[in-house]
């Protein structure tokens, strides 16, 4: 049809109302049923997984760090101790909205506070920690990370005490600002950071023992850590959120035998000894000979605990346990226990002592020139005699020696509880195939090694009615509870008869007390008895003999021992021989240490009169 100008008319078709209203009902039909299909995955077919999924984002853990066991000396005294520290960080990204999540609108007055809170906290962390505002400004205010990300995390200060991070806290809960924490980082602390430090050594960064007793112990005294789970939103944990605790379990606390007063004194005339001789280190022990407790272990030079890491590991060697070294004189003590104890010898056994012993192609001789010497037993010993050592120990089959050596102890671990008795540091004991000029050596502390303990031990035996009891540093152990752990100890194993202990006493005694040499050696009041040793110093880096090593030891009251002290010093230089560099401090620590076990002096102490010498 055409229109009244001629053209084609367009018609619009209309939907009637009833048929648009149907079509949308069948979309909204469509939208609800894929809605409602999603809603059963997540509520039905994937419930589990989508809770899974918020938990997580709700659900935290953090580690419960347990408290590490404290050590005392034998009267309580706290050797080294765990006191509670935190690790203080920050989150500039927070700090810069004082807490507010991002993307959330802030008010003028929410703004202006946010804006003055690091200058607020830098003021409070001054106030605590000290220091300028300044220096924590940066820390504060450094709000994004190299990568362009927010900084939500900032270490500002290590092993900060738990109860100044919790007067920071307060302030900060008082003025209402938000942004410092913590984590638990307990510090190992040393009351007296050089006492017995070799032999107590240190705890790490990681919080686990790296030498010494803190190394041998470190899985009683670290005890276990807990596990705390807690559920937290945007503004921090959720009061009544689901959450569980596993305690941590504190370490094992140890009381060792060492007296920390004792231990002062052995330490302090140590130190003056390698400094006055200048030898390149020193040792001391002290031993209870009745039952193999130590009760003073020192090493110098050392180092403090508390700042192990500006020490050197020379420095931090416990040289008694860990280095050899061969022992000179001090080792007839053992020669003669064996030859009297085989038969052999008596302190009055006649030796007719040359001025020279031919010996493997070379010759032996003694420390001082002199002819043919007529000496007992007694006095070989006392005037430490090399050749007439030698010459008594050539009755000894080699065997029976090398066995009363290794039943000393010598070359063989001896069990203190202290790290470094390796198969390198157990010295150098030859057995029943040694050449004959090796016999004459060893039976004066030449070619043979031993470390200071071995040495200490075997001749505390000796004066001990020939009883061995392993030294030992442990006196007892508590756990977390507080109750007492059974402690485990070697049992005494008898090394010569009774008799053989009371000769061996006998020579001895006439080393300090005999006329000669009471003046400089001798304690008035008491009986010691004591042994001097001078031996000439293996290098270990070329193999050759150079310098010399210088001992003393001293036991005390001779009626009955209780006391050793034994005195090490390796090359001195201002002086080298025992008597007169090592003698000095084994004697001061001794009259130490008398008194302070109940050992009184007598006003009744009888001259020494048993013969050195015999007439031909």
């Amino acid at each position: 049809m055409s229109g009244p100008f001629g053209a084609r008319a367009h018609r619009q078709v209309v939907v009637p109302t009833r048929t648009r209203i149907r079509a949308f009902l069948v979309v909204m039909a469509l939208i609800a049923s894929v809605a409602v299909g999603r809603a059963v995955l997540i509520q039905g077919v994937d419930a589990s997984g989508a809770a899974t999924q918020a938990a997580a984002m709700l659900s935290n853990t953090r580690t419960l760090t347990p408290m590490r066991g404290t050590i005392y000396d034998r009267s309580s005294v706290v050797l080294a101790e765990t006191t509670p520290a935190v690790r203080l960080s920050c989150d500039p990204d927070g700090i810069s909205r004082n807490g507010y999540a991002r993307g959330q609108h802030l008010n003028a007055a929410q703004q202006a506070k946010a804006a003055r809170a690091p200058q607020a906290l830098a003021d409070i962390l001054m106030t605590y920690l000290g220091g300028m505002a300044s220096d924590y400004l940066p820390y504060l205010t450094n709000t994004v990370r190299s990568d362009g990300k927010p900084n939500q995390y900032e270490v500002i200060a290590q092993n900060v005490p738990t109860y100044t991070f919790a007067k920071i806290q307060a302030d900060m809960l008082a003025g209402g600002w938000y942004g410092l924490f913590s984590e638990d980082t307990p510090i190992r602390t040393y009351p007296d950071g050089t006492l017995a430090s070799n032999l107590l050594g240190f705890v790490g960064a990681d919080g686990q023992g790296l030498d010494g007793f803190e190394s041998y112990a470190n899985a009683h005294l670290t005890g276990v850590p807990g596990k705390e789970s807690y559920e937290s939103g945007a503004y921090g944990r959720i009061p009544l959120g689901n959450g569980t605790i596993t305690p941590a379990v504190d370490g094992t606390s140890y009381h060792l035998t060492l007296d920390a007063g004792l231990q002062k004194v052995a330490d302090q005339e140590l130190a003056a000894a390698v400094t006055s001789s200048g030898a390149g280190w020193g040792t001391a022990i002290v031993m209870n000979v009745k039952t193999g407790e130590i009760l003073a272990m020192a090493t110098a030079p050392t180092f403090d605990a508390n700042n192990y890491a500006k020490s050197t590991p020379t420095q931090q060697r416990n040289r008694p346990v860990t280095d050899t070294y061969e022992p000179g004189s001090i080792q007839k003590i053992l020669t003669m226990a064996a030859l009297i104890d085989a038969g052999l010898v008596t302190p009055d056994t006649a030796v007719e002592v040359p001025a020279q012993l031919s010996s493997g192609g070379s010759l032996i001789t003694d420390a001082w020139p002199h002819g043919t010497l007529y000496l007992t037993a007694r006095g070989v010993l006392a005037q430490s005699s090399n050749i007439g050592t030698a010459l008594l120990t050539r009755q000894l089959d080699k065997g029976a020696l090398a066995g009363y050596l290794r039943s000393f102890g010598l070359g063989s671990p001896t069990g203190v509880e202290l790290p470094g008795e390796g198969q390198s540091t157990l010295g150098l004991v030859p057995d029943a195939t040694m050449p004959d000029y090796q016999r004459d050596r060893v039976a004066f502390g030449q070619s043979i090694s031993v470390t200071a303990v071995q040495e200490a031990a075997a001749v505390a035996a000796i004066v001990n009615g020939g009883v061995y009891h392993a030294p030992t540093i442990i006196a007892s152990i508590t756990n977390a509870q507080g109750g007492n752990v059974p402690v485990t100890r070697t049992p005494p194993h008898r090394v010569v008869s009774p008799a053989t202990s009371a000769s061996v006493l006998n020579m001895m005694e006439a080393v300090v007390r005999a006329p000669d040499y009471a003046k400089a050696r001798s304690i008035p009041g008491y009986e010691v008895a004591g042994k001097s040793g001078t031996a000439q110093r293996v290098d270990l880096a070329t193999g050759r003999y150079t310098g010399y090593t210088a001992s003393f030891l001293m036991v005390a009251p001779v009626q009955d021992p209780t006391i050793e002290v034994y005195v090490v010093l390796d090359q001195p230089v201002n002086g080298h021989s025992g008597s007169t560099v090592a003698m000095p401090p084994c004697k001061n620590i001794m009259q130490a240490a008398l008194p302070r076990y109940g050992i009184l002096p007598s006003a009744d102490i009888p001259a020494y009169t048993d013969p050195l010498t015999y007439q031909p």
